[in-house]
Protein backbone atom coordinates (compact mmCIF):
# COMPACT_ATOMS: atom_id res chain seq x y z
CA UNK A 1 0.00 0.00 0.00
CA UNK A 2 2.76 2.45 0.93
CA UNK A 3 4.65 1.75 -2.32
CA UNK A 4 1.46 2.40 -4.32
CA UNK A 5 0.94 5.70 -2.51
CA UNK A 6 4.53 6.70 -3.31
CA UNK A 7 3.83 6.00 -6.97
CA UNK A 8 0.70 8.14 -6.88
CA UNK A 9 2.55 10.92 -5.06
CA UNK A 10 5.11 11.01 -7.86
CA UNK A 11 2.28 11.03 -10.41
CA UNK A 12 0.92 14.19 -8.76
CA UNK A 13 4.34 15.79 -9.09
CA UNK A 14 4.74 15.19 -12.83
CA UNK A 15 1.09 15.68 -13.76
CA UNK A 16 1.31 19.28 -15.05
CA UNK A 17 3.89 18.32 -17.68
CA UNK A 18 1.95 15.24 -18.85
CA UNK A 19 -1.18 17.40 -19.04
CA UNK A 20 0.67 19.93 -21.20
CA UNK A 21 1.96 17.40 -23.72
CA UNK A 22 -0.79 14.79 -23.47
CA UNK A 23 -3.17 16.24 -26.04
CA UNK A 24 -0.88 17.26 -28.88
CA UNK A 25 -1.16 15.19 -32.04
CA UNK A 26 1.39 14.13 -34.60
CA UNK A 27 -0.20 16.57 -37.05
CA UNK A 28 0.34 19.43 -34.65
CA UNK A 29 3.96 18.39 -34.16
CA UNK A 30 4.50 18.56 -37.92
CA UNK A 31 3.07 22.07 -37.90
CA UNK A 32 5.58 23.22 -35.29
CA UNK A 33 8.46 22.13 -37.52
CA UNK A 34 7.68 24.86 -40.06
CA UNK A 35 9.24 27.68 -38.07
CA UNK A 36 11.91 28.03 -35.41
CA UNK A 37 12.46 31.07 -33.16
CA UNK A 38 15.85 32.54 -34.05
CA UNK A 39 17.14 34.31 -30.97
CA UNK A 40 16.52 31.82 -28.14
CA UNK A 41 19.77 30.10 -27.19
CA UNK A 42 19.46 26.34 -26.82
CA UNK A 43 20.67 24.76 -23.60
CA UNK A 44 19.12 22.74 -20.79
CA UNK A 45 21.70 23.89 -18.22
CA UNK A 46 22.24 27.59 -17.42
CA UNK A 47 24.68 29.31 -15.09
CA UNK A 48 23.20 32.07 -12.91
CA UNK A 49 25.64 34.74 -11.75
CA UNK A 50 25.27 37.48 -9.17
CA UNK A 51 27.70 39.65 -7.23
CA UNK A 52 29.50 38.31 -4.13
CA UNK A 53 28.05 34.76 -4.36
CA UNK A 54 29.37 31.75 -6.28
CA UNK A 55 27.33 30.81 -9.38
CA UNK A 56 24.02 28.98 -9.19
CA UNK A 57 22.59 26.77 -11.95
CA UNK A 58 19.21 25.91 -13.41
CA UNK A 59 18.54 22.68 -15.30
CA UNK A 60 15.45 21.91 -17.36
CA UNK A 61 14.18 18.39 -16.78
CA UNK A 62 11.78 15.97 -18.31
CA UNK A 63 10.08 14.65 -15.21
CA UNK A 64 9.94 11.10 -16.59
CA UNK A 65 12.04 9.67 -19.43
CA UNK A 66 12.76 6.14 -20.68
CA UNK A 67 15.87 4.80 -18.98
CA UNK A 68 17.49 4.25 -22.39
CA UNK A 69 17.14 7.97 -23.16
CA UNK A 70 18.32 9.23 -19.76
CA UNK A 71 21.60 11.14 -19.46
CA UNK A 72 23.51 12.91 -16.71
CA UNK A 73 26.65 14.60 -18.03
CA UNK A 74 29.87 15.84 -16.47
CA UNK A 75 28.66 19.42 -16.82
CA UNK A 76 25.61 18.56 -14.74
CA UNK A 77 27.66 16.66 -12.17
CA UNK A 78 30.10 19.54 -11.78
CA UNK A 79 27.33 22.12 -11.47
CA UNK A 80 25.52 20.15 -8.77
CA UNK A 81 28.74 19.47 -6.85
CA UNK A 82 29.56 23.20 -6.76
CA UNK A 83 26.29 24.17 -5.07
CA UNK A 84 24.99 24.00 -1.52
CA UNK A 85 21.30 23.29 -2.09
CA UNK A 86 19.12 21.41 -4.57
CA UNK A 87 15.78 23.08 -5.29
CA UNK A 88 13.06 21.27 -7.25
CA UNK A 89 9.52 22.32 -8.13
CA UNK A 90 8.50 20.61 -4.91
CA UNK A 91 10.38 18.73 -2.21
CA UNK A 92 9.39 15.28 -3.42
CA UNK A 93 10.49 13.53 -0.23
CA UNK A 94 8.07 15.62 1.85
CA UNK A 95 5.33 14.72 -0.62
CA UNK A 96 5.99 11.03 0.03
CA UNK A 97 5.08 11.31 3.70
CA UNK A 98 2.24 8.82 4.29
CA UNK A 99 -0.10 11.35 5.90
CA UNK A 100 0.51 13.85 3.09
CA UNK A 101 -0.20 11.22 0.44
CA UNK A 102 -3.54 10.26 1.96
CA UNK A 103 -4.55 13.92 2.13
CA UNK A 104 -3.55 14.44 -1.50
CA UNK A 105 -5.53 11.43 -2.65
CA UNK A 106 -8.62 12.96 -1.07
CA UNK A 107 -7.98 16.17 -3.02
CA UNK A 108 -7.88 14.18 -6.26
CA UNK A 109 -11.68 13.75 -6.05
CA UNK A 110 -14.09 16.12 -7.76
CA UNK A 111 -16.19 18.35 -5.55
CA UNK A 112 -19.87 17.72 -4.85
CA UNK A 113 -21.71 14.95 -6.65
CA UNK A 114 -19.95 15.42 -10.00
CA UNK A 115 -18.84 12.24 -11.75
CA UNK A 116 -17.18 11.64 -15.10
CA UNK A 117 -20.56 10.73 -16.61
CA UNK A 118 -21.64 14.33 -16.07
CA UNK A 119 -18.73 15.68 -18.12
CA UNK A 120 -18.57 13.57 -21.29
CA UNK A 121 -20.94 12.05 -23.83
CA UNK A 122 -22.21 8.52 -23.29
CA UNK A 123 -20.03 7.35 -26.18
CA UNK A 124 -16.88 8.94 -24.76
CA UNK A 125 -17.66 7.59 -21.31
CA UNK A 126 -17.84 4.05 -22.66
CA UNK A 127 -14.55 4.57 -24.51
CA UNK A 128 -12.84 5.74 -21.31
CA UNK A 129 -14.35 2.95 -19.24
CA UNK A 130 -13.28 0.28 -21.75
CA UNK A 131 -9.76 1.74 -21.94
CA UNK A 132 -9.23 1.44 -18.19
CA UNK A 133 -10.86 -1.97 -17.91
CA UNK A 134 -8.68 -3.27 -20.76
CA UNK A 135 -5.72 -2.14 -18.64
CA UNK A 136 -7.06 -4.24 -15.75
CA UNK A 137 -8.09 -1.20 -13.70
CA UNK A 138 -11.60 -1.36 -12.13
CA UNK A 139 -13.03 1.90 -13.43
CA UNK A 140 -15.80 2.22 -10.84
CA UNK A 141 -13.08 3.28 -8.38
CA UNK A 142 -12.32 6.35 -10.53
CA UNK A 143 -15.78 7.74 -11.27
CA UNK A 144 -15.24 10.79 -9.05
CA UNK A 145 -11.53 11.31 -9.69
CA UNK A 146 -10.62 14.58 -11.44
CA UNK A 147 -10.11 13.88 -15.18
CA UNK A 148 -6.73 15.62 -15.20
CA UNK A 149 -5.53 13.02 -12.71
CA UNK A 150 -6.99 10.19 -14.80
CA UNK A 151 -4.98 11.35 -17.81
CA UNK A 152 -1.87 9.94 -16.13
CA UNK A 153 -3.43 6.56 -15.45
CA UNK A 154 -4.66 6.35 -19.05
CA UNK A 155 -1.13 5.81 -20.37
CA UNK A 156 -0.30 2.20 -21.17
CA UNK A 157 3.38 3.07 -21.52
CA UNK A 158 3.63 4.76 -18.16
CA UNK A 159 1.83 2.13 -16.13
CA UNK A 160 2.06 -1.63 -15.95
CA UNK A 161 -0.49 -3.61 -13.98
CA UNK A 162 -1.97 -0.39 -12.55
CA UNK A 163 1.34 0.81 -11.10
CA UNK A 164 4.09 3.13 -12.20
CA UNK A 165 6.78 1.01 -13.87
CA UNK A 166 9.87 2.72 -12.48
CA UNK A 167 12.08 -0.11 -13.80
CA UNK A 168 11.66 1.31 -17.32
CA UNK A 169 11.57 5.00 -16.40
CA UNK A 170 14.11 7.45 -15.03
CA UNK A 171 13.17 10.56 -13.11
CA UNK A 172 15.61 13.46 -13.11
CA UNK A 173 14.12 14.66 -9.84
CA UNK A 174 14.57 11.33 -8.07
CA UNK A 175 18.07 10.91 -9.50
CA UNK A 176 19.03 14.41 -8.35
CA UNK A 177 17.68 13.72 -4.88
CA UNK A 178 19.84 10.61 -4.63
CA UNK A 179 22.92 12.48 -5.84
CA UNK A 180 22.21 15.27 -3.35
CA UNK A 181 22.02 12.74 -0.51
CA UNK A 182 25.43 11.35 -1.42
CA UNK A 183 26.90 14.86 -1.42
CA UNK A 184 25.02 15.92 1.74
CA UNK A 185 23.22 18.67 -0.17
CA UNK A 186 19.84 19.64 1.33
CA UNK A 187 16.72 19.60 -0.86
CA UNK A 188 13.98 22.24 -1.01
CA UNK A 189 10.99 23.05 -3.21
CA UNK A 190 9.74 26.16 -5.01
CA UNK A 191 6.10 25.35 -4.28
CA UNK A 192 4.04 22.92 -2.23
CA UNK A 193 2.25 19.79 -3.38
CA UNK A 194 -0.96 21.41 -2.15
CA UNK A 195 -0.41 24.26 -4.60
CA UNK A 196 0.24 21.83 -7.44
CA UNK A 197 -2.97 20.05 -6.54
CA UNK A 198 -4.81 23.38 -6.73
CA UNK A 199 -4.03 23.38 -10.45
CA UNK A 200 -6.72 20.72 -10.77
CA UNK A 201 -9.28 23.18 -9.44
CA UNK A 202 -8.06 26.05 -11.62
CA UNK A 203 -9.06 24.22 -14.81
CA UNK A 204 -12.76 23.43 -15.36
CA UNK A 205 -13.66 19.77 -15.03
CA UNK A 206 -15.12 19.74 -18.55
CA UNK A 207 -11.84 21.01 -20.01
CA UNK A 208 -9.99 18.35 -18.04
CA UNK A 209 -12.41 15.71 -19.37
CA UNK A 210 -11.80 16.90 -22.94
CA UNK A 211 -8.07 16.47 -22.39
CA UNK A 212 -8.66 12.93 -21.07
CA UNK A 213 -10.82 11.96 -24.05
CA UNK A 214 -8.27 13.39 -26.50
CA UNK A 215 -5.42 11.62 -24.72
CA UNK A 216 -7.09 8.21 -24.97
CA UNK A 217 -8.40 8.76 -28.52
CA UNK A 218 -5.01 9.89 -29.84
CA UNK A 219 -3.45 6.49 -29.09
CA UNK A 220 -0.29 5.95 -31.12
CA UNK A 221 -0.21 9.60 -32.19
CA UNK A 222 0.52 10.56 -28.58
CA UNK A 223 3.53 8.23 -28.61
CA UNK A 224 4.79 10.12 -31.66
CA UNK A 225 4.46 13.41 -29.79
CA UNK A 226 6.39 12.11 -26.80
CA UNK A 227 9.12 10.71 -29.05
CA UNK A 228 9.39 14.13 -30.69
CA UNK A 229 9.48 15.82 -27.30
CA UNK A 230 12.36 13.62 -26.12
CA UNK A 231 14.22 14.13 -29.41
CA UNK A 232 14.17 17.93 -29.10
CA UNK A 233 14.92 17.67 -25.39
CA UNK A 234 18.12 15.79 -26.16
CA UNK A 235 18.88 18.33 -28.86
CA UNK A 236 18.66 20.87 -25.99
CA UNK A 237 16.30 22.88 -28.20
CA UNK A 238 14.22 25.09 -25.91
CA UNK A 239 12.59 26.85 -28.85
CA UNK A 240 11.14 23.60 -30.19
CA UNK A 241 10.02 22.51 -26.73
CA UNK A 242 8.23 25.83 -26.31
CA UNK A 243 6.54 25.38 -29.68
CA UNK A 244 5.27 21.98 -28.59
CA UNK A 245 3.80 23.59 -25.48
CA UNK A 246 1.90 26.05 -27.64
CA UNK A 247 0.90 23.64 -30.41
CA UNK A 248 -2.39 22.50 -28.85
CA UNK A 249 -5.10 25.19 -28.52
CA UNK A 250 -6.79 23.62 -25.50
CA UNK A 251 -3.54 23.28 -23.61
CA UNK A 252 -2.47 26.78 -24.57
CA UNK A 253 -5.68 28.18 -23.03
CA UNK A 254 -4.35 27.13 -19.62
CA UNK A 255 -0.67 27.90 -20.08
CA UNK A 256 -0.99 30.74 -17.57
CA UNK A 257 -2.07 28.23 -14.90
CA UNK A 258 0.34 25.45 -15.80
CA UNK A 259 3.42 27.57 -16.46
CA UNK A 260 3.34 31.37 -16.45
CA UNK A 261 1.79 32.02 -13.03
CA UNK A 262 3.99 29.43 -11.42
CA UNK A 263 7.12 30.87 -13.03
CA UNK A 264 6.28 34.30 -11.67
CA UNK A 265 5.74 32.87 -8.19
CA UNK A 266 9.14 31.17 -8.28
CA UNK A 267 11.24 34.19 -9.21
CA UNK A 268 11.34 35.92 -5.78
CA UNK A 269 12.29 32.60 -4.15
CA UNK A 270 15.00 31.88 -6.71
CA UNK A 271 16.37 35.42 -6.51
CA UNK A 272 16.66 35.21 -2.73
CA UNK A 273 18.39 31.83 -2.86
CA UNK A 274 21.01 32.79 -5.49
CA UNK A 275 21.79 35.92 -3.47
CA UNK A 276 22.39 33.75 -0.40
CA UNK A 277 24.30 30.70 -1.62
CA UNK A 278 25.05 28.73 -4.81
CA UNK A 279 21.95 26.72 -5.62
CA UNK A 280 21.10 24.06 -8.19
CA UNK A 281 17.52 24.47 -9.50
CA UNK A 282 15.84 21.70 -11.48
CA UNK A 283 12.43 22.42 -13.02
CA UNK A 284 10.56 21.13 -16.06
CA UNK A 285 12.21 22.30 -19.28
CA UNK A 286 8.92 23.80 -20.38
CA UNK A 287 9.32 26.45 -17.68
CA UNK A 288 12.55 27.86 -19.13
CA UNK A 289 11.64 29.48 -22.46
CA UNK A 290 9.30 32.25 -23.53
CA UNK A 291 8.59 35.81 -22.42
CA UNK A 292 7.26 34.48 -19.13
CA UNK A 293 9.84 31.72 -18.87
CA UNK A 294 12.16 31.49 -15.90
CA UNK A 295 15.26 32.43 -17.91
CA UNK A 296 13.78 35.70 -19.15
CA UNK A 297 12.24 36.55 -15.78
CA UNK A 298 15.54 36.01 -13.96
CA UNK A 299 17.34 38.21 -16.48
CA UNK A 300 14.81 40.95 -15.76
CA UNK A 301 15.92 40.76 -12.12
CA UNK A 302 19.41 41.79 -13.20
CA UNK A 303 20.94 38.33 -13.00
CA UNK A 304 23.38 37.10 -15.64
CA UNK A 305 22.39 33.78 -17.24
CA UNK A 306 24.81 31.89 -19.47
CA UNK A 307 23.84 28.74 -21.43
CA UNK A 308 25.97 25.63 -20.95
CA UNK A 309 25.69 23.11 -23.75
CA UNK A 310 25.80 19.53 -22.49
CA UNK A 311 28.17 17.00 -24.06
CA UNK A 312 25.71 14.42 -25.39
CA UNK A 313 27.82 13.13 -28.28
CA UNK A 314 28.09 9.71 -26.67
CA UNK A 315 24.40 9.34 -25.88
CA UNK A 316 21.56 7.92 -27.95
CA UNK A 317 19.68 10.69 -29.83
Amino acid sequence: MRQHLKQISYVLFILPVVFIFGCSTSQKVQETEKSVPEKLQSALLWKIETKDVAPSYIFGTIHMIDKDEYFFTKEMEDALASTKELVLEIDLEDAMDLGSQISLLQKALMKGDTTLKDLVSAEDYQMIKKHFEDMGIPFFLFEKVKPMFLTIFASDDMFSGGGLDMDEIKSYELELIEKAKVQNIPVDGLETVEYQMSIFDSIPYRAQAEMLVNSIASGEEEDTVMDTLVYYYKQQDLAKLDQLLNSDPTTNDYRHVLLDNRNSNWIPIMFRKVKTQPTFFAVGAGHLAGDYGVINLLKKQGLKLTPIRLGLAGTKI
